[in-house]
């Protein structure tokens, strides 16, 4: 059998191998198997997606179980179906990412195939969007940005009661009700988002708490709005802070180091600059300003994650506004989303989506930033 190391095989649907969904255009609601090896390449799915395979996929070969002589019970088994592909594609070597399945890979080595890790992405062009990429994220980003203004509206609506607590039509306002209200708006823009962040108080001091119960006045909420497009999967990614009524001096000065911090990253970024000089540079803005960071094992204070993230057919993607000397790339999408989180006080983030150009940057969709809310 002939011997091949360059081939690379993806599994997984498109929820949790976007990659497959990058290189061919099908959308797997289930798990299908993905092989590229030199200029063929060949995707394997269930019998019963194969004719919309046919007529969505993009420069596959596509193959069903059933194709590879697979019968019974084999044919509902992705490693089998691994297996069988590549004895008939002859391929005794693969290269797959460190998110291939275990079971998968095992099932190959004991049927002879090597398996070796990709060194870096599949497919490291995703980084850099596209124009019609760039166009489907804008969709994405405008409706956040629609359902944003929606969550605001709604606080700033509310009245508050002799106990400090939002109130609307009759009752306490809460987390759960503004999210509700945040979905609504993004179903009707044909989007989703299943982790709608609104934590009020306490609970925004903890960056990936999605908050619940009533909502105060003069206490931080943060609202983070991440929805994927149900037709085409791009996602947007955006978040804001208010206070309704007037802030604490502290909690002011939060804020206003956080704005500060997110404006001197964004004068950082353009198309070859280091992702971590985008990064230090909000790191130094709340250093200068004596809000100090701590860091231990299950949590942390102050600035306790990165600038941002690459956004595209995942919500998180490369590059990352980390600590890493990669360089930004004309067409990259990032976030660039410091934060502050003093359990004391509570949690302040500012996020936008920008894409990356030469000289510098622009939204991918603008929100104008809000914090206290009459």
């Amino acid at each position: 059998m002939q011997q091949s190391t360059g081939a690379i095989m993806l599994a997984g649907s498109a929820g949790d191998c976007p990659d497959i969904e990058y290189a061919t255009g099908f959308r797997a609601m289930d798990p299908v198997l993905y092989l590229r090896r030199r200029r063929r390449a060949v995707l394997v799915v269930p019998e019963m997606e194969a004719g919309r395979a046919e007529r969505t996929a993009r420069g596959v070969s596509v193959a069903t179980p059933r194709g590879l002589g697979l019968v019974g019970t084999t044919r509902r088994g992705l490693a089998e179906w691994a297996v069988a592909l590549a004895r008939r594609e002859r391929v005794r070597a693969i290269r797959v990412p460190d998110s291939f399945p275990h079971g998968v890979a095992r099932r190959l080595q004991r049927a002879g195939v090597r398996v070796h890790l990709l060194r870096g992405a599949a497919f490291p062009e995703r980084a850099v969007k596209t124009p019609e990429e760039l166009r489907r994220m804008a969709e994405t980003q405008q409706a956040a940005v629609i359902a944003m203004r929606a969550a605001i509206a709604l606080i700033e609506a509310a009245s508050v009661d002799a106990d400090g607590f939002l109130r609307c039509r009759g009752r306490r306002l809460t987390s759960e009700d503004v999210r509700r209200a945040i979905a609504k708006v993004l179903f009707d823009h044909t989007c989703l988002c299943r982790e709608v962040i609104v934590a009020g108080g306490r609970q925004a001091a903890d960056p990936h708490e999605r908050g619940h119960g009533p909502l105060r006045e003069r206490e931080a909420i943060v609202i983070d709005i991440f929805p994927q497009h149900e037709g085409h999967g791009y996602w947007g990614d955006l978040t804001r802070t208010v206070v309704k009524g007037a802030a604490s001096r502290a909690l002011r000065a939060m804020y206003d180091a956080v704005r500060s911090a997110q404006s001197a990253a964004l004068a950082q970024v353009r198309g070859g600059v280091q992702c971590r000089t985008v990064h230090l540079s909000a790191a130094r803005e709340f250093e200068r300003r004596g809000l100090r960071t701590t860091r231990r094992p299950g949590g942390g204070m102050g600035f306790i994650h990165g600038t941002g993230h690459g956004v595209g057919l995942a919500v998180h993607e490369a590059p990352s506004l980390g600590l890493n000397r990669q360089r930004l790339r004309r067409g990259n999408v990032v976030t660039v989303e410091p934060g502050l989180y003093y359990p004391d006080v509570g949690g302040v983030r500012i996020e936008d989506t920008v894409v990356v150009t030469r000289g510098g940057w622009r939204y991918l969709a603008p929100c104008e930033q809000r914090f206290e809310l009459a």
